[in-house]
């Protein structure tokens, strides 16, 4: 099926951009988004995905404030608008490739918040390395993913109230391929899927970090008895400062959680790089960690599925978690799994205040 994307000269396959090169039904094409207000404690986070396979475009926003975690999930058929990033009242315009996006999600009766926010890079884009993943002979995950740092203005509105957003901190992550837990079901090719256990697992940290002068990331995971796994990372500063990207070569990191729980307390890391420079970052939470399944990731939506699975011409959802708590996540007063954590930080880089991302997955032994 054509779309106003085959107008374009840069096709990769033999085959109209409503298609893609793989059958597999897992193959998905997401960006998102998140920022957090400086100082009052308003956060949000945003995307939209599409699944070719699955004929499906689905997004979800989520925002939080004073320990509630407002849910909203969209889904619809991909076929025949390919190429609008809309779902519902939730919409999305590349306002400058790799540099701006609108983010606008539109007054409705179904949830309290409304906004018309522009994101705009600070940094220039990162371009992680390939992510390729086997297993019994299968491929798990086959992905690219860039990442961006930036700021966002506009406003917001939350039960009424507007927050003019000034350059707040924010981040930005785009992804696409084959990856595990999407399209509505994770195929079964052994039984260790089933009966295997994890076994101890290690630390991992996923870094994003900004002051008003320079940023950067931090991949990093550790075995269960500390020693390093992976490492990857980078320093960088903004195009007109003219000064090259520096790489981490070394990481120290001492990380503090809520007693009887393994949610991110406060934490301090010191990075080394390649240019001999050191750098200190001390972080603290600015809200509690999402709650991803709220925005459909890891089983979310009501009927289990998760993202990707198709539902129907359009698909709207919406829920309220608590998540006063640190770890404990409710609905309607009932405990939930939360999913995967990520929380939003406030920082110090060197002394200079800023603003994170940090993904704080404890060891397990």
């Amino acid at each position: 099926m054509l779309s106003e994307l085959d107008e374009q000269l840069c096709h990769q396959v033999a085959a109209p951009f409503g298609e893609v090169a793989t059958s597999d039904h897992r193959f998905y094409d997401r960006n998102w988004f998140c920022s957090h207000h400086p100082t009052d404690g308003l956060a949000f986070i945003t995307g939209l995905a599409c699944y070719p396979n699955m004929n499906v475009l689905d997004g979800y926003v989520a925002i939080q404030q004073g320990g509630v975690q407002y849910n909203l999930r969209l889904s619809r058929q991909l076929r025949p608008a390919v190429g609008d990033l809309r779902i519902g009242h939730l919409r999305q315009e590349v306002v400058t490739p790799l540099h701006a996006i609108r983010l606008v999600l539109e007054p409705s009766n179904d949830f309290p918040a409304a906004f018309d926010l522009l994101w705009e890079g600070f940094l220039a884009v990162h371009e992680e390395a390939h992510h390729h993943t086997e297993r019994d002979g299968r491929t798990v995950e086959d992905t690219r993913r860039y990442k961006q740092l930036g700021k966002v203005r506009g406003w917001m509105d939350l039960h009424g109230q507007r927050h003019v957003a000034d350059a707040w901190f924010g981040i930005r992550d785009h992804s696409w391929g084959v990856r595990p837990g999407v399209g509505g079901f994770e195929p079964l090719t052994s039984t260790s899927a089933v009966t295997g256990s994890p076994g101890p697992r290690g630390l991992a940290l996923w870094l994003d970090f900004a002051n008003d002068e320079m940023g950067g990331n931090l991949i990093l995971v550790e075995d269960s008895e500390g020693r390093r796994v992976r490492l990857d990372g980078a320093v960088r500063w903004p195009d007109g400062v003219g000064r090259p990207a520096a790489r981490v070569v070394d990481v120290a990191h001492d990380l503090s959680f809520f007693p009887g729980t393994q949610a991110f307390e406060s934490g301090r890391v010191i990075l080394r790089t390649d240019d001999d420079n050191e750098y200190v970052m001390e972080a603290w939470p600015a809200v509690t960690a999402w709650a991803y399944s709220g925005t459909g990731y890891d089983g979310g939506f009501r009927d289990g599925l998760g993202l990707g699975a198709y539902r129907g011409k359009l698909c709207v959802e919406v829920d309220e978690y608590d998540v006063s708590h640190p770890e404990q996540v409710l609905l309607d007063g009932i405990p939930v799994p939360p999913g995967h954590r990520e929380q939003p930080v406030q920082l110090k880089l060197n002394g200079r205040l800023g603003h994170g991302k940090w993904t704080v997955l404890p060891a397990i032994r």
